[in-house]
């Protein structure tokens, strides 16, 4: 593997996990061309941050640690809208607000319902006069056509030209299949709702994929945000809940991902393909959380604990996730310049060796290709892949298979020059000098003692060498020939 610059996306390899701007821009620039060529390159990208997340309100410092860390998930993460969940101390509120603008962020709240339809229009003109999106909190009873329109002209009427109805999204309190394929088509046709792929699953198929809300609940592609939880919360069980979820998932994300993955179920590439399912849809959204599952950090901190988890292979790494998207889009063949340069930052950010981000940004393209070591645990590997891998099998059997067929020619035309020897002993005998006699009728009676013996032990030998090659390659062939093919049932 080489990681070197490719076209201006990239000057060095030292951007890994630091965050040096310069590299860090490049870096942005190239998720950001992949993005537009997955047509979701005017998408939102929300990062849910818990307010007991942020720094202490007394710290001197607080805003230029918030816009530090804002930098760097809209860089390394694809971040582009944020929404601050919890109360937050008023005193820093203004500090927030330069910090999100500092680095071009949008502002989203979360909103709740009221069954005042005058209270509703004057609390959905209050959040639109600060903030830029708004989550609609609403089960199945409360939302209606009415209620929705009430929120979207408010915002209208605050926002003017720059009203966007992406930037307000529509969540039911339990999920989002609760609400029904026709209310999804009927009150929310052209609404943007919430999913989410934690459990993929409910009582009548799998739900939380991409392909659920296009294929299942008719939702066009930019209708809903989509997202997850517990990305890889220690077990696939605390993931989704049983092993016929499990099993049902994975053939999911195998068709959506168009990849077959022989460790899909390891739990960290499990939650890296669920991410990238994610990433398949045009709006997407993020846990502060899932940045580093089973890791309790906050924005202070997030540089150290971003780092080791992307070290143990259950860190969010963005351009891994893209890398996948890309793949199955058939993107990675259509512009292979963007792609590579995806996989090249990709690569990086897994690189290890460096102790602290800032530590990674002094290394050399040959120090991270020496800690580089594989790219089987993060790139799965498409059905392409596995028959390639299966035809170079099959070649290779066949090479071993020709060479001992030779081997057996040879042993038979061996075999028949000593049945000729025997069959012309007696004229070969008559014109052999008597000295030579005695050596010569020694030699036929151990032809004649030891043929058959011989015969059957050459031509085990043989067959053994052949057929233990076909054996093993029929094996190889059979296994993968079944994982390869799609599953008939879940066991």
């Amino acid at each position: 593997m080489k990681i070197g610059a490719i076209g201006s996306y990239h000057k060095s390899v030292n951007f890994g996990r630091s965050l040096h701007k310069d590299e860090m821009a490049l870096a942005y620039k190239a998720a950001q061309d992949a993005r537009t060529l997955m047509g979701a390159q005017d998408g939102n990208g929300v990062l849910l941050l818990p307010s007991e997340r942020l720094p202490k309100p007394e710290e001197s410092n607080f805003k230029e640690q918030l816009s530090k860390f804002f930098d760097a998930v809209k860089k390394l993460l694809g971040i582009n809208s944020v929404e601050i969940a919890g109360k937050t101390d008023k005193t820093v509120e203004g500090s927030i607000e330069t910090a999100l603008k500092e680095n071009g962020l949008k502002k989203f709240v979360r909103f709740t319902l009221t069954d005042n339809t005058d209270e509703l229009a004057k609390a959905a003109e209050e959040v639109a006069k600060s903030a830029d999106g708004i989550r609609v909190v609403a089960d199945n009873t409360d939302i209606t056509a009415q209620s929705i329109k009430i929120i979207e002209e408010a915002f209208k009427k605050v926002k003017g030209e720059k009203f966007d109805p992406s930037m307000i999204v529509y969540e039911h309190g339990g999920k989002a299949y609760d609400w029904g394929s026709s209310k999804i088509s009927g009150i929310f046709d052209g609404k943007v709702i919430v999913g989410s792929s934690h459990y993929l699953n409910d009582n009548d198929g799998l739900w939380g994929s991409t392909s659920f809300f296009t294929d299942r609940m008719k939702a066009k592609q930019g209708s809903f945000i989509h997202g997850l939880r517990n990305a890889a919360d220690g077990s696939l069980e605390a993931q989704m809940g049983d092993e016929n979820q499990i099993k049902a998932a994975q053939r999911l994300l195998e068709t959506e991902l168009k990849l077959q993955d022989d460790e899909i179920l390891n739990p960290a590439r499990f939650a890296a393909a669920k991410r990238a399912d994610v990433v398949l849809s045009k709006h997407f959204y993020k846990h502060f959380d899932d940045l580093f599952p089973g890791v309790s950090a906050d924005v202070a901190g997030f540089e150290k604990a971003y780092q080791e988890a992307l070290q143990s292979g259950i860190g969010d790494n963005y351009f891994d996730s893209l890398a996948k998207a890309m793949k199955a889009l058939g993107l990675d063949e259509k512009s292979p310049e963007v792609y590579e340069s995806v996989c090249r930052y990709r690569n990086a950010l897994f690189a290890s060796g460096a102790k602290t981000l800032e530590d990674l940004a002094q290394m050399s393209a040959q120090e991270i290709e020496a800690t580089y070591k594989d790219t089987s645990n993060i790139v799965l590997q498409g059905i392409e892949a596995k028959k390639a891998a299966l035809e170079a099998a099959k070649a290779e059997a066949e090479r071993k298979a020709q060479e001992e067929a030779k081997k057996l020619k040879e042993l038979k035309e061996f075999l028949k020059t000593q049945e000729n020897i025997e069959a012309q002993a007696p004229q070969i005998r008559e014109s052999m000098k008597p000295l030579d006699i005695s050596y010569f009728d020694k030699f036929i009676n151990y032809v004649r003692l030891h043929k058959i013996q011989f015969i059957l032990a050459g031509a085990a030998i043989a067959l053994a060498a052949v057929g233990g090659t076909m054996y093993s390659y029929g094996k190889e062939i059979s296994k993968k020939s079944e994982d390869a093919k799609p599953k008939s049932d879940l066991f």
